[in-house]
């Protein structure tokens, strides 16, 4: 029986990404690659950890199966993956690499993340919470990147009258959504910084934007607005 884990359990910090993008960097930890691949001729794929702190760090490596359902992540324990090693510590400055596998070859396609986090030793009385860091990497099987072109995309007033976008993926393949994106999508004007992510096949990702978004092109954003039939409550006024 699977056991559904809290999106907030593996939130700490999420760093989603891009194949292609930089190393990802989360305090005293850095890792490359942000995504992990493994399909075809690909039977195991790998990241490597680097410590930058100048104290040995302990850190944990696990995966989590992912799917999207209600507009959000889901994520289950899964024993479909093996991580090798599953915990290890690094000495200052120092670096481990990361194997992850497949118990069994699959034909299919699927989606999980590698969760990659620091085990804190026991912090002295008085001095504090110690956060564990935490980073939250895209793992695909078999499973190839998609298009924007992929993407249907609506938006509608919520029952406590802020505003949500929605992306629905009709292709085959996930789809990495990011601001400049989402506005061309949408029409709307976001905040800088609005944090975005993945759509994976046939799954829907929601966003709350407020209850008075700013609209860059209106005719964009009422071409995506669902109206209620009855009651039915008008698109937010323009506002750059």
């Amino acid at each position: 029986m699977r056991r559904f884990i809290p999106l907030a359990a593996c939130a700490a910090l999420a760093l989603s990404a891009a194949a292609g993008l930089a190393p990802a960097a989360a305090g005293t930890l850095q890792v490359n690659p942000v995504l992990v691949e493994i399909g075809g001729a690909r039977r195991t794929g790998s990241v490597t950890v680097r410590n930058e702190e100048a104290v040995p760090v302990t850190i944990r490596a696990y995966p989590l199966a992912w799917r999207q359902e209600g507009g959000d992540d889901r994520y289950d324990e899964t024993a479909e993956l093996i991580v090798s090693p599953p915990v290890f510590t690094i000495p200052p400055h120092g670096t481990q690499t990361v194997r992850v596998g497949q118990r069994r070859p699959s034909p299919g396609a699927r989606s999980y993340r590698l969760i990659i986090e620091e085990v804190p030793e026991a912090a002295p009385a008085g001095s504090g919470i110690r956060v564990a860091l935490r980073l939250n990497l895209p793992l695909y099987t078999n499973l190839a990147a998609g298009t924007p072109a992929d993407l249907v995309w609506r938006a509608a007033r919520q029952a406590d009258g802020q505003w949500a976008i929605e992306a629905r993926n009709g292709g085959a393949g996930w789809v990495r959504v990011e601001q400049p994106l989402a506005e061309t999508a949408t029409g709307l004007r976001l905040e800088n910084g609005f944090s975005f992510g993945t759509v994976l096949p046939g799954g829907t990702r929601r966003w709350l934007v407020g209850a008075a978004p700013r609209i860059g092109d209106r005719a964009r954003f009422e071409q995506i607005s669902r109206i209620a039939d009855h009651g039915a409550t008008s698109p937010p006024q323009h506002n750059r």
